[in-house]
């Protein structure tokens, strides 16, 4: 089965070009109260740190979120999930995750994004009754029936352009471009075999294709492209091509960085349940020493912090 495209992919790329030798580091690891360091083996450079709590997840870019009494389970993403896209991405549901931000900071991550009021443009275009990608196969279909009825009259290209540009300054009228008398009944039934001549020839030849005057559209709207507010007034000024609810049309995205604390997270959690699953296949024994060794490491790791001492006094009275 084909896989899907990522719409993250540029942030994806950067993403596993800038982690590709991280590992997982476990500072802390008592129940629901966990403290993860993701980093490249010897330096601190694009490491990041998460912690969790009963029903919390921090991550060391400020970023809470809440959700399970175990956020790590909210934050597995299924094996048959884990590439979903053609580039390996997995599949994160984004706007899922953001709901989950603590204090409501949902609509922080989202941010205006010049591509998506793009695409919007070129979405609504592509659709559009007149513009669009129906209207610009109609519309060289009949400039092949035409073509073909001028052949048959014997005009060549040339000719065809001229009763074209005729008819636009209404110096030709429509039956006078369409004119198919001087046919034979088997040339005309020929013809007619090939195309719908009926609905071809009730319609006006348009100046201007369908495709060029959505370029043009196109090409007015990345000037406009600026800001929200310029952008959804452009919008509002054409209302005629793209109606009239276009205030409704979202035209943010969730930033990069966002995006990249998204895939930061994926990467703690899978490192940390393949740990949990590599400490599973072990015998008890070696499991033991290994709960040891850690202990161990972190009480020296404590003894090797300098003493901090307190200016408050009663913090002062303590210490001696």
């Amino acid at each position: 089965m084909t896989k899907l495209t990522n719409p993250y992919a540029h942030v994806y790329a950067d993403f596993r070009r800038a982690t590709a030798e991280h590992q997982l580091v476990m500072l802390h690891d008592d129940g629901l109260y966990r403290h993860l360091r993701i980093q490249k083996p010897g330096t601190r450079m694009w490491s990041w740190d998460i912690t969790t709590w009963p029903g919390h997840l921090a991550t060391s870019d400020g970023f809470v979120f809440t959700r399970l009494e175990d956020v790590i389970g909210f934050f597995d993403i299924s094996e048959w999930n884990r590439d979903y896209y053609s580039d390996g991405a997995p599949s994160i549901d984004v706007r899922y995750w953001a709901e989950k931000l603590s204090g409501g900071r949902w609509h922080e991550v989202k941010k205006y994004d010049v591509g998506v009021f793009i695409r919007h443009v070129k979405d609504s275009l592509s659709e559009h009754e007149e513009l669009g990608d129906e209207a610009q196969h109609f519309h060289e279909q009949q400039l092949a029936l035409l073509r073909k009825l001028h052949e048959l009259r014997g005009l060549d290209e040339a000719m065809m352009q001229e009763h074209l540009q005729a008819y636009w300054k209404d110096e030709l009228s429509e039956a006078e471009l369409w004119a198919g008398d001087a046919l034979s009944d088997e040339q005309f039934e020929k013809l007619d075999a090939e195309f719908d001549w009926s609905a071809l020839t009730d319609v006006p030849m348009p100046l201007i294709a369908p495709a060029e005057r959505a370029a043009e559209i196109l090409t007015e709207a990345r000037m406009y492209a600026g800001s929200e507010r310029e952008a959804h007034e452009w919008l509002h000024e054409n209302s005629e091509i793209f109606g009239e609810d276009t205030w409704e049309w979202d035209l943010c995205d969730y930033d990069l960085h966002f995006m990249f604390t998204c895939y930061c997270i994926d990467l703690a959690v899978r490192l940390y349940r393949e740990q949990q699953a590599q400490q599973a296949a072990l015998p008890e024994s070696a499991r033991l020493s290994s709960r040891v060794f850690g202990f161990l490491v972190r009480g020296f790791r404590a003894l090797g912090r300098p003493r901090r001492r307190s200016s408050h006094p009663t913090a002062e009275a303590v210490q001696s």
